[in-house]
């Protein structure tokens, strides 16, 4: 390892070599009105280099302009006409560019208003990421939380190889709010192996908020905030859409996902979207994954209307997944427990099947968006209601009449609505505020034949935020927020009298218990939680395309329903999971700087951040013992709270070594401490390094091939939560220690992948792929795998992918 990090720094050092290139590049296109697609006019088209040096031309009468001599390199566009409201665009300019550009007319009273269609309200100083549809094709065959994990600062937590989801400067679930088409996720994210349930190909781009600034979205997204967001819908009569699919050699699995979209031309437009994945179980280098199956189908539609005054959405998309949970990791003593820990091999291996097994997870989730906005003379206000209905169903491995019951059976039903408004932008200053309201209930469905680990509960949450943006100059914008959040939960549960008096809760709660069973108290819990928010941030130009930003954000999270009432086995977590009535507000400051900057002749791209998030009352699940219970034998974790702190950096950069070929690096380091217990907290993604070369030709059919590295390293603080069971060897009881904290070693993975793009037709095109993971078929243990005590990761895959476009 510290020969690869040699070498890679001797890179790095080489790629200072200034390369020089003539100015006989060309960027054309078109000039047209959003609305009528007709060419526009005396347009003006000017082109501002990083050393100021300025080009400017005007579009002719069919609206289409061309700049010549252009060098290689950034450069930003401004495009502006008296009757329309102006653009300002950052380019960069490789080969020879094409660049259709569209205008929104301006009224005299909407000249600054928001188009349709951009976002509203990302934050302006918080860091932020984005990946584009071609980025996400590229994981068209994976999951959210794969595709995310390209961004510096962003890790998956797994439970196995296909339940992921993404980890944020250390914190994931609840603390990473995850927005799919402007409405919260609500799919029982409070699971460390619930994986979101969204289809990523229904995104035309998807951003990563690091921190807790988008106050508008959320005051507890004390990580981040994941935004899925679709393409605008079209506003002209037009047909487009494209078919990818894809086969992956290990687990012998295949993806197919579609989409067409329609525009007529009175401003209506639809756009539909499916995606069915199908794979057998999963073969690490030494040994089958035994019942590590997946099946998943997805569908979407969305039908709209936007005009300049007004626009309104219906939206539709359901996600419906079978996946398959190793068998190795359910074991049936404290005996076979400690052997599956301590030896190299799982301890069921069976031979390849398709079939999906317990255990295993069933999920459907069905997302309903309804959408209206009006830009009236002094803003515009907008309206979202939002539906979401999940069902989750985890089956143990059980038997007789048991067999085909779902251990744990969940409905949660969530209706959300939030009135938001965007002031007219004046000279200096910008307004946002907003409220919100959601309600939610969980219904846990009887006939599962155990207690089930989250009772009913019914949520109500209200909100407000307001932000203000003050542009000092041209140079320095001031960022500011304030968020306020009213929660009550109101539940209903049994508890074991025994579990209840170990709790202290006979002294606490003796009131809220309605009902004497026997052996369980009926219990109703009525908890209330109050949240503020705030952020406070500057972003500062130091020229033409560096920055700097500065934010601080504060954010206040309420324990989930998971951390407050889980009491017993969590099937496909294979542990025991309690909580805690008594657990309070997080509360978390948190401060971030990023740099953003280019050199070498604009050939060198990158971006530095730096953090610290200080956490009061951290609520952390930590493992406290081994029970054995009739179904098995499983850790026991437990919630408890603490102060913490996180800090780290993030490291991005991009080099042009030549015209075609292109060097990257990804780079995040991260320490997470126990303040209270002076101890490193438990499961910190440790330092990661990604670094790739590519090469691009567009003139032999547009031509790649992309080597990558991904190397971990060790995770040298971690807290030691090993503890003695009590075993039978030989006829006698003798203790040994189970070794449950101890991390894997480092490992250094190579990826591959090549292909190339053509022309069918005029209007129709076709790409190719073929790439391999994991080339060497090395074998390795991933620290933020929760099944890592039980088997290796998958090994070396051979990946096959066409995508029609028309």
């Amino acid at each position: 390892m510290k020969k690869t990090i040699y070498v890679f720094f001797t890179f790095l050092i080489l790629l200072n070599i200034k390369s020089y290139a003539q100015c006989t590049l060309h960027i054309k296109g078109k000039l047209t009105d959003l609305h009528s697609t007709r060419g526009i006019k005396n347009g003006s088209i000017q082109l501002i280099a990083t050393n100021g040096k300025e080009s400017i031309t005007i579009t002719d009468l069919s609206g289409e302009y061309t700049i010549s001599n252009v060098c290689p390199g950034m450069y930003r566009l401004i495009i502006s006409h008296p009757n329309y409201s102006s653009q300002t665009l950052e380019i960069t300019v490789k080969n020879n560019l094409n660049h259709d550009i569209s205008l929104e007319r301006k009224e005299k009273e909407l000249q600054q208003i928001v188009t349709v269609g951009k976002s509203l309200g990302k934050t302006k100083t918080s860091t932020e990421n984005k990946l584009t549809k071609n980025q996400i094709n590229e994981f068209s065959d994976t999951n959210l939380a794969s595709a995310l994990a390209s961004i510096a600062g962003v890790s998956i937590l797994k439970t196995g190889n296909n339940i992921a989801k993404p980890i944020i400067h250390g914190l994931h679930s609840s603390r990473v709010p995850i927005f799919n088409h402007a409405i919260r996720q609500e799919d029982q994210q409070w699971g460390v192996e619930h994986a979101p349930d969204i289809d990523l190909n229904v995104a035309n781009s998807i951003s990563i908020i690091k921190g807790a600034g988008a106050l508008q979205y959320a005051g507890d997204a004390t990580g981040g905030i994941v935004l899925v967001e679709p393409k605008k819908l079209y506003t002209k009569d037009t047909l487009t859409g494209s078919l990818i699919t894809s086969y992956v050699s290990n687990g012998k699995g295949g993806n197919t996902t579609a989409q067409i979209e329609k525009g007529w031309k009175k401003g209506w437009a639809m756009r539909l979207q499916g995606t069915y994945k199908r794979s057998g179980d999963l073969s690490a280098p030494n040994n089958i994954m035994s019942n590590t199956g997946l099946k998943e189908n997805d569908f979407s539609i969305q039908i709209g209307k936007n005009q300049r005054k007004y626009g309104i959405e219906l939206f539709y998309s359901y996600f419906g997944s079978d996946t398959g949970i190793l068998k190795a990791a359910h074991v049936g003593n404290l005996e076979n427990l400690l052997n599956a820990i301590n030896n190299k091999q799982p301890l069921v291996i069976d031979d390849f099947t398709m079939k999906i097994d317990a255990p295993k997870q069933k999920i459907q989730h069905n997302l309903f968006k309804f959408n209206t906005h009006y830009n009236f003379n002094f803003g515009k206000l907008s309206l979202v209601y939002g539906y979401q209905f999940n069902n989750r169903k985890e089956y143990d491995i059980r038997r007789s009449e048991l067999a085909d019951k779902a251990s744990l059976n969940l409905d949660l039903t969530t209706h959300t609505l939030n009135l938001d408004y965007e002031s007219v932008a004046q000279t200096k200053l910008k307004t946002k505020l907003g409220s919100g309201y959601s309600y939610q209930e969980n219904f846990p469905n009887a006939g599962t034949g155990v207690s089930p680990l989250i009772p009913f509960y019914e949520k109500n949450n209200y909100s407000f935020y307001w932000i203000e943006y003050f542009n000092i100059s041209k140079k320095l914008l001031i960022e500011g927020g304030i968020r306020f959040d009213h929660q009550k939960i109101d539940a209903l549960k049994f508890y074991k009298k025994s579990r209840w008096v170990s709790l202290g809760y006979d002294k606490k709660y003796s009131k809220k218990i309605l009902k004497d069973t026997g052996l369980n108290y009926l219990v109703n819990p009525i908890l209330t939680y109050n949240g503020f928010a705030s952020t406070l941030g500057l972003k500062l130009k130091l020229g033409m395309f560096d920055e700097i930003t500065f934010n601080y954000s504060l954010s206040s999270r309420a324990p989930n329903p998971s951390e407050l009432f889980s009491d017993g086995l969590h099937h496909s977590a294979a542990a025991i999971e309690l909580g805690d009535l008594d657990l309070k507000n997080e509360k978390s400051n948190k401060f971030m700087t990023t740099y953003k900057g280019f050199g070498l002749d604009n050939k060198l791209t990158f971006e530095l951040t730096a953090y610290y998030n200080y956490i009061n009352d951290f609520i952390n699940s930590i493992p406290v013992s081994a029970e054995y219970t009739i179904r098995g034998a499983f850790p026991v974790w437990q919630y408890k709270q603490t102060n913490a702190k996180i800090y780290g950096i993030d490291v991005m950069a991009d080099y042009q070594i030549l015209g075609p070929l292109k060097f990257s690096t990804n780079f995040s380091y991260l320490r997470g401490k126990d303040i209270k217990n002076k101890t490193s907290l438990i499961s910190m993604p440790p330092l990661q390094w990604i670094n790739s070369i590519e090469y691009k030709n567009k003139k032999w059919r547009n031509y790649f091939a992309k080597l990558t590295s991904t190397s971990v390293f060790k995770q040298t603080h971690f807290p030691n939560y090993n503890f003695e069971i009590d075993i039978v060897k030989n006829g006698a009881v003798v203790s040994e220690t189970l070794d449950i904290s101890s991390p894997p070693a480092a490992y250094q993975l190579f990826d591959f992948i090549t292909g190339f793009s053509f022309d069918i037709t005029t209007i129709h095109t076709m790409n190719i792929s073929l790439g391999v993971k994991n080339i060497f078929d090395t074998a390795y243990r991933d620290y933020m795998n929760r099944l890592r005590y039980y088997t290796d990761e998958s090994g070396r895959s051979f990946l096959l992918k066409i995508q029609f476009n028309f």
